[in-house]
């Protein structure tokens, strides 16, 4: 619900700012941006536990918290990208009292997917709200490592998937465009499990600023 009232009031934000700058028109054949997202719909948490066993520490993040992107327009409706985003992090230390144990443990999901954005209708020049359709495939990169008082071990894997979505630019003049991007994400099992967790398939959902260059714009 949270984020459903988030991205309503950032729509509300592109369109009143767009509304100020229909005046202007951009082409966007040929050129480049360089875009940051920051990802909505994610899960984090914090916290302690203490008993007569010993002492938990945990921090864990998961969903969409954020990435880069590089897009490309080959032609005004249609867009090359190539985007790395981090989709999970979590990081765990254990303190048993008896016998003594300490253990620590730490763990990544990263995605690195290549894609096109389709953008529907066919834009005008003038036109400075651009819905679009997405798809990417690529990796999805796991990473985890723990150690106790005796034994360390380090595991990463890769296994392949992709992305489907759907967004919304909004161009502030010819070098800037605010957005935001919902999309699924699914890819196929790793075969040995990252934290708990041998499949990451989700939703997300972000918003982002982007600088333009290149081009005729």
């Amino acid at each position: 619900m949270k984020a459903t009232i988030v991205v309503i009031r950032i729509l509300l934000l592109l369109m009143f700012a767009t509304a100020i700058l229909q005046s202007q028109t951009i082409a966007l054949r040929g050129s480049s941006a360089i875009e940051l997202d920051l990802g909505l719909w994610n899960n984090a948490n914090a916290g302690q536990q203490i008993n007569s066993a010993g002492v938990k520490q945990e921090a864990k993040a998961s969903g969409s918290l954020g990435g880069l992107t590089y897009c490309y327009w080959m032609r005004e409706n249609m867009a090359i990208t190539v985007a790395g985003s981090l989709l999970s992090s979590e990081a765990s230390s254990t303190i048993i009292t008896y016998p003594i144990t300490v253990r620590q443990n730490a763990n990544a999901l990263f995605s690195f997917l290549v894609g096109l954005r389709y953008f529907i209708p066919e834009p005008e020049p003038e036109d400075m709200i651009r819905p679009y359709l997405s798809i990417g495939v690529g990796s999805f990169m796991g990473f985890e490592a723990s150690n106790s008082l005796l034994v360390q071990s380090a595991h990463s894997e890769s296994t392949f998937g992709g992305r489907v979505g759907v967004g919304l630019d909004a161009y502030l003049g010819k070098s800037i465009k605010l957005g935001v991007n919902a999309g699924y994400n699914g890819m196929s099992d790793f075969r040995t499990a990252v934290g708990a967790r041998s499949n990451f398939n989700g939703f997300d959902l972000s918003v982002g600023i982007a600088f333009l260059f290149g081009g005729q714009r």
